[in-house]
Order: structure tokens, then C-alpha cells, then sequence
């Protein structure tokens, strides 16, 4: 079951959804910049963050059915899709954001795959997170606390399961899941201590990754699906990763 769009929504019309917003935005910035002239998509509820890339090529918003597609979304921006088969050719995407999407899916390691199908094979993927050890994860104000939290551990496990290599991992929200006026003016002050002093109770993990290409031991091309005759290719790590946090 999918949180319904329309609490997503009214979450970041909020001062505290447009805090978070704003310092996950940060961290997109840092490792992708403006996207110029780049094929971006988001799967989940993205569309807060295409602003950070408004020299994109183009911005898709994959919204996965179950929970319904915004009205504010402009002219063919936004599409109501299945987890695991999306309405893209093969490495179609540069970019592919997934945020409010992996936690919820029935199949991760499926929804995982997919994605790997429809990205480029020098193209990069950040998957935001709950935090299973952070406050937004537990307190049930905020969209981040629906579905399926994740440590660092376990979420490196699914994504070299579904052939992509973590290259960076960074975190945001430090500040508390709370609405009241005084925590948000003091929330760029919490961000910056829970950096260095509380860094394992982040509210999100993020993770920059790449496509493990694989290549056949031998015989053909269809073999490649197939993990028991395949080595893995050597992979590059992205020239330009996220900022790593403190521990």
C-alpha cells in the first residue's frame, strides 16, 4: 500500500516539508549540479527536487500507481507506472532520482532492476532513504516514515543484488520531524552539528550509484542475465560523489 500523493503533497506545501526539501536539494546539488543538457527521471514523489535541475534536458516524474499523480505537475512531466515496468526504452536515462519510492515497493530488488534497465551505462542513480536508526522513521508525521526504513548495510546489500555499485553515501536531516517555528529557524544549526556529533541518526540516507555492466564468461549476449557465466566488468566510480559524511 502506497502513501496517497495527496498527503505527500500537503507535506511539502508545509514550513517543515519545505526545510526538508531544501537540505535533500543540497545534497543533489553537490553531486549532480544543474543536470545540463541531461535526461533526468524521478521515481516516487520527485517533483520538489527537479528544481535543482532546471538545465536538464528533460524531467520525467515516474509516479508509482497505488499513489495517484499530482495535479500541479506540468504537461506531460508526470506518469502513473508500475514498480517493476516503466514506459522507457532501454538506457534512456542519465539520471534517475528515486526518493519516497524504494521503501514502499512490494519487489525492491525488482523495482531495482528495472531501473537499471532504463539507465544509461555511464549514468548515475541517487536513492534517498529512511534512516531505520533516525527519528524520521519512527515519528508518523512525515512521509519518511512510511514503509520499509533501511540501514547502510542492508541497502548496500539490495543494491549489489540488482548489479549497481554504490559510489557515495551521504545523510540529511538532522533536525527533529517537527513543524513548530523555533526547530525550523534553529534547523541549519542542527544540520550542521548532526553531521559531526549525531551523524548515525540522519533522517535519510542517500547513496550515489552506478551500473555493474556485466559481461559474459562466453557464448552470447542472452547469457547476460544469467549470474552463474558472468564476470563482472570494471566498473568507474563517479568522478563527482556525493559529500561523505563524518563518522
Amino acid at each position: 500500500m502506497r502513501t496517497d500523493v495527496l498527503e505527500i503533497d500537503a507535506f511539502y506545501d508545509s514550513a517543515l516539508g519545505l526545510a526538508a526539501a531544501g537540505f535533500i536539494c543540497a545534497r543533489l546539488e553537490e553531486a549532480w549540479g544543474p543536470a545540463t543538457g541531461l535526461r533526468v527521471a524521478g521515481f516516487g514523489y520527485a517533483l520538489p527536487y527537479f528544481p535543482v535541475f532546471a538545465q536538464a534536458e528533460r524531467c520525467l516524474s515516474l509516479m508509482p500507481e497505488g499513489m495517484g499523480i499530482v495535479s500541479n505537475a506540468s504537461d506531460n512531466s508526470a506518469c502513473l507506472t508500475s514498480d517493476t515496468y516503466w514506459p522507457l526504452p532501454d538506457a534512456a536515462l542519465d539520471r534517475i532520482l528515486i526518493i519516497h519510492g524504494l521503501e514502499e515497493a512490494a519487489a525492491p530488488r525488482r523495482l531495482l532492476r528495472e531501473a537499471w534497465r532504463v539507465l544509461a551505462d555511464d549514468g548515475r542513480m541517487i536513492i534517498v532513504v529512511p534512516n531505520r536508526r533516525g527519528p524520521w522513521a519512527m515519528i508518523e508525521t512525515t512521509p519518511f516514515s512510511a514503509g520499509r526504513p533501511y540501514l547502510r548495510g542492508q541497502l548496500d546489500r539490495l543494491l549489489k543484488s540488482a548489479m549497481f555499485t554504490p559510489a557515495a553515501w551521504s545523510s540529511a536531516l538532522y533536525f527533529p520531524p517537527a513543524g513548530m517555528g523555533f526547530l525550523l529557524r534553529a534547523s541549519r544549526a542542527w544540520e550542521r552539528a548532526g553531521e559531526y556529533l549525531w551523524s548515525a541518526f540522519a533522517g535519510v540516507t542517500l547513496v550515489e550509484v552506478h551500473k555493474e555492466i556485466a559481461i559474459p564468461a562466453g557464448g552470447s549476449k542472452l547469457e547476460v542475465l544469467q549470474p552463474r557465466v558472468l564476470r563482472p566488468a570494471v566498473t568507474r566510480r563517479s568522478a563527482d560523489s556525493l559529500h561523505q559524511p563524518h563518522s
